[in-house]
């Protein structure tokens, strides 16, 4: 048990670590401006204000709205491709309603950036219509601005 007590922080490491080398390789004009500072207390409020509405979409069982979370390049898990993220979110929801969990709710614990991407740990439980936790598990997103909006990157769960 105490071996899997390490796969967290290497699995955010290891993310860190490809974004942080895919980034690098960019070349970047001479005009670019310098990496902005993120405020997190902001963010948060902004990531914990789409969580709790991706929880809505998912309760609503409307897959269109949970795939227009992600960015145009977002992936969830091996997901991407705005029609693929709704036919498995449609999956999803299907299997859900089908074991009597229709809910889902998340918790953040952690909240971090590179001055980029933002990078959220949280916990997800899924929930009968009486908002019983049934199943629970933790996940990692990575975020990035889209048209001035926080989107989903990266979507897994650990």
């Amino acid at each position: 048990m105490k071996k899997y007590r390490f796969i967290v922080p290497v699995l955010v490491m290891t993310l860190v670590m490809l974004i942080s080398a895919s980034c690098k390789n960019k070349q970047k004009p001479e005009t670019e401006s310098p990496a902005t500072t993120i405020d997190l207390v902001r963010a948060r409020k902004a990531i914990e204000g789409i969580d709790k509405q991706f929880s809505e979409d998912f309760s609503n069982a409307d897959s269109l709205a949970l795939a227009a979370h992600y960015a145009t390049d977002g992936t969830w898990g091996s997901i991407q491709g705005k029609d693929n993220l709704i036919s498995a979110w449609g999956k999803s929801i299907r299997n859900v309603v089908k074991n009597g969990t229709p809910n889902v709710l998340f918790t953040t614990n952690s909240l971090f950036s590179d001055g980029e991407y933002l990078v959220e740990l949280g916990v997800y439980e899924f929930a009968d219509n009486d908002y019983n936790v049934k199943s629970q598990g933790k996940y990692l997103v990575v975020w990035k601005q889209e048209d001035g909006e926080w989107k989903i990157y990266r979507d897994i769960g650990l």
